[in-house]
């Protein structure tokens, strides 16, 4: 019977294979945690991908600035913006939902507050870009301006709490409707200020468009205000990228999240240069970064879902394997006691009558002795069923070995011989050693190598016909080794079922034996025994042909 350890270790996890630096640009491997934000920190192939990307980011705002900065923007169709936009939008959610699925699988509080980051952009561009448009006909590029800044520095702030503390706060759902309160009541109070005329500009032109055209700068018409409020979203995307690849190093996040991270830091320094809003004709370097961001996370988020589900389907698949084993050891366990209560009650019933029958016959001694003679067969089934399972438990365990020395070759067989004469005094085998010394010597566990012979010895007597002989031989085999064999005379097994007698509790079809005790243990515990002498034991049989089961033992050289 296996332990109820065993049957838990069909919880196995997954274990994830690295691939080329291609595929661990969004799938990653995910390394071990190190203490330190960076400390001894080794330049993976993710990382260089991550510090590429930043760098070329910065460069390109750098050559911006140097061309007269107006390389940041360009005139693209109102459909093509639109369409960029959308994607963009839908990326991010698209990404929230992601995490959201992750979050879930790891009940991760980071993962939710990164997820809900994601939710504000994408619900900031939808709201912004889409419906307040369909309300408002004309919009002032100021509150266009404002409402970018307000979406992404509240989406950066819920970037930084999930990305940066060690320590990360729960997040409810009364979380998120402070979240939701927050920007309803900055709309608000942004909405009452401007009809006091009390909200600082931020630029000091009305068309961005035409600026563009007339190759206006923008360090002409960006006021002092602005600047000061694009370092907000700035500088907390640039804290949770770093927040961000720091967490891909423990292994939070896989290479995708920090990227996009980065992609969206870069977009705002591109953007504090040259300013985007919704639903303009112009697209900017901050929508390219935007757009490549959203890429990332299309297919970083795809290939994220297919892990998870493929990750599931294992554990699933693993489940229904755990369960069906549950079911074959309870059935096993069912099928142990119904046949081992039937064996134990085959001799306790003929002792008990046999008993009674000697309290009868007091004045007879030959009945007597017929009768003691019975009990104390019967009494060595009950020991033999007792060994049987003894031995079952012994060799169950994951730490059971064969204790191996040198034996004599001769004791064995003739224990062996001993043994079934005990068991059957009528059928006591023929033993013989072919070719081979008397002092010959084989490595081996008396004791268990006593166990298998006496089962096939045993079984030998019992499928055999009475009058028929059984024999035990050993002879030499190849490369050092001695072939033990038992030979019988009985009916031989079919070939369909010379596995299946040596499976645990496995009979063949002509089992029963002619009523004779077992519960089907010998075979599959003699096997177990020889495999651990670094052997197997082979079946050469036919129906009405009689068996030959034999196996080898390594012989061990004189003086060795």
């Amino acid at each position: 019977m296996r332990s109820a350890r065993e049957s838990q270790g069909f919880h196995g996890t997954i274990l994830e294979t690295q691939g080329s630096l291609a595929g661990s640009l969004l799938t990653g491997k995910t390394p071990t945690a190190r203490s330190g934000p960076f400390a001894g920190v080794r330049m993976s192939g993710s990382l260089i991908v991550m510090a590429v990307v930043a760098i070329a980011v910065v460069l390109w705002a750098i050559l911006n600035l140097a061309n007269g900065w107006v390389g940041f923007a360009a005139v693209v169709p109102i459909g093509f913006r639109g369409g960029g936009e959308a994607a963009i939008s839908l990326a991010r959610l698209f990404a929230a939902l992601v995490l959201i699925l992750v979050a879930a699988d790891t009940a991760s509080e980071r993962v939710r507050w990164v997820a809900s980051g994601f939710v504000v952009l994408g619900l900031g561009q939808l709201v912004f870009g889409y419906i307040a448009p369909i309300v408002e006909d004309t919009a002032d590029l100021n509150d266009s301006l404002y409402q970018m800044i307000l979406v992404r520095g509240v989406a950066a702030g819920l970037f930084v709490i999930g990305l940066v503390p060690r320590i990360v706060p729960r997040f409810t759902v009364r979380t998120a409707l402070g979240v939701g309160v927050f920007c309803v009541v900055a709309s608000a109070g942004y909405w009452l200020l401007g009809r006091m005329d009390a909200i600082p500009a931020l630029v000091s032109i009305d068309s961005l468009e035409r600026a563009m055209r007339y190759e206006i700068a923008p360090m002409r018409w960006l006021t002092p205000w602005h600047w000061a409020m694009a370092a907000l979203p700035l500088g907390l995307t640039a804290i949770a990228a770093v927040g961000a690849v720091h967490r891909h190093q423990e292994g939070v996040f896989r290479t995708w999240f920090p990227l996009s991270v980065i992609l969206l830091a870069g977009s705002e320094l591109h953007d504090a240069f040259w300013p985007s809003t919704y639903n303009s004709i112009l697209m900017n370097t901050a929508d390219v970064l935007r757009l490549a961001m959203a890429a990332v996370v299309v297919i970083g988020g795809t290939m994220e879902l297919r892990r998870i589900a493929s990750e599931r389907t294992a554990l699933l698949a693993a489940e229904r394997e755990r369960n069906r084993r549950l079911a074959e050891l309870e059935t096993l366990r069912a099928d142990f006691t119904a046949m081992v209560a039937h064996e134990l009650g085959h001799p306790l019933t003929a002792i008990r009558r046999l008993s009674e029958m000697l309290v009868r016959a007091e004045d007879e001694a030959s009945l007597r002795k017929r009768g003691l003679e019975s009990i104390l067969r019967e009494t060595r089934e009950i020991d033999r069923l007792v060994d049987d399972i003894q031995v079952a438990a012994a060799i169950e365990r994951d730490d059971f070995k064969a204790a191996l020395r040198p034996v004599s070759l001769r004791e064995l067989l003739r224990d062996a011989e001993d043994a079934a004469v005990a068991h059957n005094a009528e059928r006591r085998p023929i033993v013989t050693m072919d070719d081979l010394d008397e002092g010959t010597l084989v490595k081996a566990d008396p004791d268990r190598i006593g166990q298998v012979l006496r089962n096939l010895l045993c079984n030998a007597a019992k499928y055999s016909p009475d009058d028929a002989p059984i024999a035990l031989r050993a002879r030499p085999s190849c490369d050092h080794h001695v072939q033990i064999e038992v030979i019988d005379r009985g009916p031989g097994i079919a070939p369909e079922d010379r596995a299946r007698i040596f499976e645990k509790f496995g009979r063949g079809r002509e089992g029963t034996g002619r009523g004779e005790p077992g519960v089907g243990l010998g075979l599959y515990l003699s096997r177990r025994i020889v495999r651990a002498h670094g052997s197997d034991i082979d079946v050469c049989s036919g129906p009405g042909g009689g068996s030959i089961f034999s196996f080898e033992l390594e012989v061990v050289e004189t003086g060795a």
